[in-house]
């Protein structure tokens, strides 16, 4: 998984460049189609305007003031003619009109913030607030279609009403006079770049958002797709400004503006860390800093109060605007020293933010005479940029991982044929494994079973030998029989329960003999064992069991009685052998013990059973406690 998350970390961006390419195309082509019209064919000449401006006296006055008019140029902003001045200020437009009256297109770019407007003493607009919080008219164009009663032959005057703050650029903009056809085209114009691709943007900024957001709650550990979603919600909220008319939920245009600052602060360093976490780089103290210093100018734009927000808002406004253009330069610089690095089919899209960004301060500053600014549309081709980068990663992926199927296919075809020799192998041993298991299995219970008979009847031979009489030694010899009948009915085909209480009556009656003949008292307790019924395997273990533990005390123990216990005790069955024998030092390992002890731990493990020895001289107790439900 890391090989190939590198290996999508290194792919190049040429589908998403190929697709920006195409976009920049349409956008071109659907800028040059919504050139104003009056700009591609003749039209008439438009009347000049006479413009002048006078400052009002309150903010609810209806007229203005008689005297007093000032000359201005439009665009104006009255912030330089009158610092500081939060009001009313009148715009009086004048131009003389043809004889022959004939219907006008009237368009008004922008006013900022809030005003009205009427024509020869008609009021033809009005903003639906005029004093604060004002409305905020400064990014909508304006297109009214005059027809002949409201025009005169002879001179007319547009009186424009214009209700702003001086900290926000308050004056009018151009105002323009012509055929209603050509003006309707320049309106369009101003509507699309104004409020039209503010919207689209914010639009897609939404949704791209809302896409990372889901992305990264899907894999944590991207957390570059986290910041990135983080920061396309804070960029969401601060270009809503672009669109906002009215200043809600607070009550004057100062609190909008250092909560639009304070948005733009956090979007830098949100900004700054997702180029780091893009770039597979981490830097702790750096992102701290810039951390604190965004939380220095929050806390400084609400505390500064309306009187000094202008001067606190312009320097934290350039400090955001200056790391965002500080983070796409190292960003810039980082792709074009790393050539496999990830942010290198970010770098157009960034480039793109560093230049508009820096034409909007200047802008912000008043050092390019504009109302437009392009950093809330150019971002919006960062959000793009982002998911053409995204969808190229996941075209190379699946590219990728087409060819690892067909890798992966015939490697698992040689892998099988691999496996399949492998099987044979393994079972040819298991076979082998399985033969030889028997065949020590068949030795134990020939020592167990066989051969503790014939050391009885060796001890007997070796104990009174003249005494042995023709039918003792046959008597003998069958137990020896019985005997081997019992090895081979339990390793032949019989699958059947058998009575276990059945096969231990022939191996209690030899036993007990033999122990008698050699000096042993051997007394039985059998109890609760006539419907146990066991299968052959199992019941021949039990039988081994009590077979070599008896062989044991005949053969080591040197004892005069021994006592066997064979009980069923609920769902567990319990076997005991306790002799008065001369005992031994029990080892709970089977290294170094004898062939009869290894054989009683190996029955036990078989069994499933737990097997208990305690041994001291004058005592020796061998206990055997067998569930009877695993054993089933």
């Amino acid at each position: 998984m890391k090989d190939l998350d590198r290996m999508r970390s290194r792919q190049p961006a040429s589908p998403a460049q190929a697709l920006l390419a195409a976009l920049m195309g349409a956008l071109l082509f659907f800028l040059l189609v919504s050139i104003p019209a009056r700009t591609l064919a003749q039209q008439p000449p438009p009347p000049e305007f006479h413009v002048e401006a006078v400052r009002g006296t309150g903010w609810n006055e209806t007229s203005p003031p008689a005297d007093g008019w000032t000359p201005v140029a439009l665009p104006d902003s009255w912030a330089a003619r009158w610092p500081g001045f939060d009001g009313v200020v009148w715009y009086r437009l004048t131009w003389d009109q043809p004889a022959e009256v004939t219907e006008l297109g009237l368009l008004l770019q922008y006013l900022n913030m809030a005003g009205a407007v009427s024509l020869n003493g008609t009021p033809i607009w009005r903003d639906q607030s005029l004093v604060e919080p004002l409305t905020r008219a400064w990014n909508s164009p304006r297109y009214w279609l005059l027809a002949p009663p409201l025009l005169r032959a002879g001179r007319n005057t547009l009186l424009v009403r214009v209700s702003g703050l001086s900290a926000y650029q308050a004056g009018l903009g151009p105002v323009s006079l012509g055929a209603p056809a050509a003006m309707q085209a320049e309106y369009g114009h101003e509507r699309v770049w104004r409020r039209d691709l503010q919207m689209l943007g914010l639009a897609v900024s939404a949704a791209v958002s809302a896409f990372f957001a889901a992305l990264w709650a899907m894999r944590r550990r991207e957390t570059a797709y986290g910041w990135f979603a983080l920061m396309s919600v804070l960029w969401l909220l601060f270009g809503y400004n672009q669109i906002a008319t009215s200043p809600w939920p607070f009550a004057s245009n100062h609190s909008w503006q250092a909560l639009n600052t304070s948005l733009l602060l956090l979007f830098s360093v949100s900004y700054a860390v997702f180029a780091l976490r893009f770039c597979e780089r981490r830097m702790p103290r750096l992102e701290g800093l810039a951390l604190l210093v965004a939380v220095a100018g929050v806390l400084d734009l609400w505390l500064a109060g309306s009187a000094n927000l202008l001067a606190h808002r312009a320097v934290w406004t350039l400090v955001g605007g200056l790391t965002i253009i500080a983070v796409n330069s190292a960003a810039l610089i980082h792709a074009l020293r790393h050539c496999r690095s990830p942010m290198r089919s970010l770098a157009p899209f960034m480039a793109l933010s560093a230049a508009t960004g820096a034409h909007d301060l200047l802008v912000f500053t008043q050092v390019i005479d504009s109302n437009i600014y392009y950093t809330t549309m150019s971002s919006y081709g960062l959000l793009l940029g982002m998911a053409l980068t995204q969808a190229a990663r996941f075209v190379q992926s699946l590219r990728r991982i087409e060819n690892f199927n067909t890798e992966l296919i015939e490697e698992v075809n040689t892998a099988k044929a691999e496996l399949a020799a492998t099987l044979a192998q393994q079972h040819a041993l298991e076979l082998a494994h399985a033969r030889i298991g028997e065949r020590v299995n068949l030795a134990s219970d020939l020592h167990d079973g066989l051969g503790g008979m014939l050391v009885g009847s060796i001890a007997t031979l070796e104990r009174k030998p003249e005494k042995l009489s023709a039918p003792e030694l046959l008597a003998m010899l069958k137990r020896l029989r019985d005997d081997l009948r019992l090895i081979i009915e339990a390793t032949g085909q019989h699958d059947g329960t058998r009575a276990f209480g059945e096969l231990l009556v022939p191996l209690r009656h030899r036993t007990s003999q033999l122990l008698d003949a050699n000096g042993i008292d051997c007394r039985w307790q059998v109890s609760n064992i006539e419907t146990l019924e066991l299968p052959p395997s199992q019941s021949l273990d039990l039988l081994r069991f009590l077979q070599e533990a008896l062989t044991n005390v005949l053969k080591h123990s040197a004892s005069r009685r021994v006592d066997v216990a064979v009980t069923r005790t609920g769902a567990e069955l319990q076997l005991s052998v306790r002799d008065d024998g001369r005992g031994f030092v029990v080892d709970g390992a089977d290294k170094g013990a004898g062939a009869g002890l290894r054989s009683l731990r190996t029955r036990a493990r078989r069994l499933g059973a737990e097997l208990q020895l305690q041994s001291r001289p004058g005592q020796t107790q061998l206990a055997l406690r067998m569930p009877l439900a695993a054993a089933s």
